[in-house]
């Protein structure tokens, strides 16, 4: 009877241990333990894209007038029993009711999903889902008109040479002020040859599609993205626009916090202490998900950075903000090490895509 229970017990802990092992969210505790181990089972690239699909879930299928701790609790609720490719399942089926481009095997995004209100309805075009492999970079040239900015693709092969595009494909362009984004648009690339008809074959980004509102400068900043058999090709470009686009006005600050910022405080130092407590507690994937950082552009890299190790088991002594504005926040965390030292940290917090993420630490 004992050898029975010890096999069967084995082969609970070996089913958990690959793409079956499911979520656990009766509470909180449990939950970030089974994404953690989840996400340290998965691929690389995967990881990074079981993050953004538990993204997807609470920005789209959560109420957006609770508060962060109901929310993840609805989350928790809708992906309880669930294994990851359930997860991607479920993220890429909403990404389809949402219109917006996004799956699995794509490269993680770097500016983060695309959050509700911020997508742009567009006519769907049947085209192919990606380019030649041939295709290893690409390039557009930036052309301001009377009606808005065009901008023509090149591409190139490995060897850097120019080559035409063979298949059609979806592009899809961001356009950012202030680090925001303020309008989506996808378009479609068609086959072309390498003659006058290709220099005018491009995107136009029409000015009326821009909302004054929400720009800041007299230059926004252009992303374009293609689909890729390994990974997206991306290119950004800042581009120069007319003036009288420019109507966002500037808030005027206090001391060092700004009056927008004030009324975070409480929200940002609660983020800040989440994100220091979970690596204190090796839930590495819970801290990687406050994140956005080049630096950190995997899971992996995250949980070997440096000051991730020394935090173990460390203890948060207190939390302050020391500078910010709406935009950009400071803040000092005092903590004791394992070695009972004390040693203070200052991370930086910045707000995109309306909600605040840890993007250094020092």
């Amino acid at each position: 009877m004992k050898r029975i229970l010890l096999i069967a017990s084995l082969l609970f802990v070996f089913s958990c241990s690959n793409d079956n092992m499911k979520i656990d969210g009766r509470d909180q505790a449990a939950f970030n333990e089974t994404v953690d181990q989840i996400a340290k089972e998965l691929p690389l690239l995967q990881q990074d894209k079981f993050k953004e699909a538990l993204d997807i879930v609470y920005h789209y299928k959560t109420n957006a007038t609770n508060n962060d701790e109901q929310r993840w609790a609805a989350v928790r609720n809708l992906v309880d029993n669930k294994t990851s490719s359930e997860i991607f399942d479920m993220a890429e089926k909403i990404a389809v009711e949402n219109n917006f481009s996004w799956n699995r095997n794509q490269v993680p995004l770097a500016n983060g999903i695309p959050l509700p209100g911020t997508i742009t309805p567009t006519t769907e075009v049947e085209v192919s889902e990606e380019p030649s492999i041939k295709i290893q970079r690409f390039d557009f040239r930036v052309k301001n008109e009377e009606e808005g900015i065009r901008l023509d693709p090149f591409f190139f092969d490995v060897e850097g040479q120019e080559i035409q595009l063979e298949k059609a494909v979806t592009a899809t362009m961001e356009v950012f002020s202030g680090g925001q984004i303020i309008y989506t648009q996808r378009a479609t690339i068609d086959p072309n040859s390498i003659d006058a008809l290709y220099r005018n074959n491009g995107i136009l980004l029409k000015y009326s599609s821009l909302d004054p509102s929400k720009i800041k400068s007299n230059s926004v900043d252009v992303l374009v993205r293609i689909p890729h058999p390994e990974r997206y090709l991306t290119q950004r470009k800042t581009v120069t626009i007319p003036s009288d686009l420019v109507r966002a006005g500037v808030e005027t600050k206090m001391d060092s916090v700004s009056k927008t910022i004030s009324k975070d405080i409480a929200m940002v130092t609660n983020l800040s202490n989440r994100f220091m407590q979970n690596i204190s507690k090796k839930n590495y994937s819970a801290a990687f998900a406050l994140t956005r950082n080049s630096d950190w552009a995997t899971y992996q890299k995250f949980s070997q950075d440096n000051f991730v190790t020394v935090l173990e088991s460390a203890k948060i002594k207190d939390t302050k903000v020391i500078d910010g504005d709406e935009k950009v926040v400071l803040i000092e965390s005092n903590v004791t090490l394992n070695d009972d030292s004390n040693k203070k940290y200052i991370l930086t917090l910045e707000h995109l895509n309306g909600k605040w993420f840890i993007v250094n630490v020092k």
